[in-house]
This record gives C-alpha cells, structure tokens and sequence, in this order.
C-alpha cells in the first residue's frame, strides 16, 4: 500500500468518525498482504484459535481461584451462622417487646428454634435451624432457662455469651446483656 492510498483511508475513517452520517468505506475492510493481493478481514464472528485462546484463559483463572475458595468457606460459614444466629435473637427481641409476652431462642447441640411463652408452654415459631457443617457451639453460659436467650417484654434478658467455633480455629462470640438485651457480635480468634 502506498502513502497516498494509505492517508486516503485515514481521512476517510477520521471523516466517518466526526461526521453525522456514517459511512462505510469498503477500502477500510481490505488489506494487501505481502504477496500482493488483495484479502477481506472477517468482521462476522471469532476464528477457532480465538476461542480456544479464550477457554484457555478462563481454565487458568478458575484452576488458579479454586483453591482460594476452599479455604474461604469455613470463615464464610461461620460469619454466616453468626449472622444467622443473632438475627433469631433480635427477632425474638423484637417480639417480645412487641407482643408483651415472652421469647426465647432454644440452643440444643447444633440447632436452634424462635419460641413464645403462652402462660407457661412454649410454642415454637418457625422451623428449628441447623448451623452449618463445621460450625460448633463452643461455649454458652445462657442460664435460666436453660441454655437458652431470653428476651423478656421490658426488653430485659437472661443474658450470656455464645461462642461459635469453624474447623480453621476461627471464633465470633455473641454477647447479649442483661439489663438492656442489647445483642453484639464480635470475633474473638
């Protein structure tokens, strides 16, 4: 290609750029290659050794971010019971100011339920959740009734903490007073 066919197609493509009404110069779509004639460029789609370059890519990204997920999953699972655990609370919180009656969350083993004190016979509400796998309740020293958080219509509790363990040594411990029934999470290890 010559310099003056060559600044003739620039001109061309700068036009087109700027101008109102688009244009397609068909010089644009040609090139000479070495041996001298004249090829078309495929603007339709992608070429077999494009995609599989891509697919490669993507492979070694994913091989790469695996293993990083693997080890992510225990802190993802017990921020998430932690999570899980004092939002039960606060409901039961909420509740029993709300409805001028009792509540408890009763912890047992691995599993946790939301129930309401009608005149001496809890009732549970809701399904009883299970924590996570690898997730393990550590230490609870809620008392009165037994093991359990009690949220009392003055917005009181029995108050206590409630540690949670993952399997990587992880801990969050959730704390909630007496007097007041304020519930806080924090991470211990």
């Amino acid at each position: 290609m010559d310099k003056v066919a060559f600044y003739k197609i620039l001109s061309s493509a700068v036009n087109n750029l700027f101008s109102k009404e688009k244009t397609i110069d068909k010089n644009l779509f040609f090139y000479k290659n070495t041996g001298g004639k004249s090829m078309r460029i495929n603007k339709k789609g992608v070429t077999l050794i494009e995609l599989i370059v891509v697919i490669v890519i993507i492979a070694i990204g994913a091989v790469l971010l695996v293993p990083n997920i693997g080890a992510f999953l225990p802190h993802y699972r017990l921020r998430s019971a932690t999570r899980d655990m004092v939002s039960t609370m606060r409901v039961a919180q909420m509740k029993a100011v709300s409805n001028n009656m009792e509540y408890q969350v009763v912890i047992a083993g691995g599993s946790y339920v939301l129930q309401r004190n009608t005149g001496g016979v809890w009732i549970s509400e809701g399904d009883t959740k299970t924590l996570p796998t690898g997730i393990t309740i550590s230490s609870n020293t809620f008392t009165n009734p037994a093991s359990n958080a009690l949220f009392r219509p003055n917005s009181s509790s029995n108050g206590g903490t409630l540690d949670l363990d993952n399997t990587k040594g992880s801990q969050r411990r959730i704390t909630v007073l007496p007097s007041t029934g304020r519930i806080t999470d924090v991470v211990v290890k």
